[in-house]
């Protein structure tokens, strides 16, 4: 009986090593590729199969001659793809660590082994997810400037971004006008609701770690009430601004030459009613003028010298200035101006023999036209008597 036995082992042996006679032995998991794309907790996984490959590193089991019969390899590879298959037991949402199974479809590998000279060794097969970049967490107001243009009452909101790591991800406010000092508003990160924001952050490789944050206003310009409140780089811009139209005006003078300008300092006008209609203040900038007047016959190339008073006044002048481009920290300035009528002068100019001098002769005239203007306000002075 032992020698039955022993013989039918053999003769099983020898059957299964003519029937692999030949036969190539091919383990698919050797052809199975995978990407990750994506970062931590979130990424997914690409997998695909190069059955090309499959046949080409094997063209003699698959009755191919030579690599240049490009039509039989197309056969062959459309033959294997659609008996060959399978799928990974989860694909999103990995993490580092992950442990993903590629399941094999083994329905159809028999198949393929009566047709083609071919041995699949088919396993399942694990594959350990790694190497994956994790999101940077950031603030996104650590990017964020604020600014204030308008004047109090209707101060208006001005978000500035800077170097912001994400893009298309804008910082929102309800109220962004009629704003006053010492007023809460609340600044969103994103226009969306945050699970929103969040995944647009995590496509670009970030994650916000707030997306509201509550702000004082500070800092909207306000109508001066003193001198004080102007702050020097105002005063001086205005002064600049107004000496520059001066010496344009001096430079057109047909009659007089300009030989001196000296400010002699500034007075702010504001009113007793806070509705007054001519404005929330004025603040007037004095100047003395030195102009040498030529003779009325011409006979010699200049006359006489004239110190006179000249002025300019900005109306409703604001600080901070913000809007640095702007000429002036005021909504409005003006200058002298007056009219002619026969001999008589009328406005903010006077007459020495036939020139006419835009200002006026002496100070308490100045200061009258001021009053004038401007009536029932409150004078406030740095010029020395």
């Amino acid at each position: 009986m032992k020698k039955i036995i022993l013989k039918l082992a053999v003769l099983l042996l020898a059957t299964a090593i003519l029937a692999s006679c030949g036969r190539a032995e091919i383990d698919p998991n050797n052809y199975l590729k995978i990407s990750l794309n994506g970062l931590d907790t979130a990424a997914s996984a690409d997998f695909d199969i190069d059955y090309e490959k499959i046949v080409t590193d094997n063209l003699r089991s698959f009755g191919i001659k030579t690599s240049d019969d490009k039509n039989s390899i197309n056969r062959a590879v459309e033959m294997i793809a659609a008996h060959l298959c399978g799928s990974p037991d989860k694909a999103s949402m990995l993490s580092n660590g992950d442990v993903i199974i590629f399941q094999w479809d083994r329905s159809g590998i028999e198949e393929l082994e009566q047709t083609y000279k071919i041995k699949l060794s088919i396993t399942d097969k694990e594959i350990t997810v790694c190497d994956l970049k994790e999101a940077i967490h950031f603030d996104p107001f650590d990017y964020l400037t604020i600014d204030y243009s308008g004047v109090e009452p209707n101060g208006e909101l001005l978000l500035k971004t800077d170097a912001l790591p994400v893009m298309d991800i804008p910082f929102t406010a309800r109220y962004t006008s009629g704003l006053s000092n010492g007023d809460r508003i609340k600044i969103h990160f994103g226009n969306s609701s945050q699970n929103e924001t969040t995944k647009k952050c995590f496509e670009q490789g970030f994650v916000p770690d707030c997306f509201e944050k509550t702000y004082i206003v500070n800092g909207v310009p306000v109508y001066v009430k003193e001198l004080d409140d102007i702050d020097k780089e105002s005063y001086e811009k205005m002064n600049n601004y107004a000496q520059e139209e001066l010496q344009k005006l001096g430079a057109s003078w047909p009659d007089k030459k300009l030989c001196d300008m000296k400010l002699l300092g500034a007075e702010l006008y504001t009113p007793v009613d806070i509705n007054a209609k001519w404005g929330k203040n004025v603040l007037c900038f004095v100047y003395q003028i030195t102009a040498d007047i030529k003779s009325s016959d011409n006979s010699k190339k200049h006359g006489k010298n004239l110190d006179y008073y000249y002025f300019t006044y900005f109306i409703n002048v604001f600080s901070p200035d913000n809007n640095k481009s702007t000429d002036f920290p005021a909504e409005k300035v003006v200058f002298p101006s007056y009219s002619q009528f026969y001999d008589s002068i009328y406005g903010d100019a006077f007459k020495d023999g036939d020139v006419i001098c835009e200002g006026c002769q002496t100070l308490d005239e100045l200061r009258k036209t001021m009053v004038d203007c401007f009536e029932n306000s409150i004078c406030e002075t740095n010029i020395a008597e």
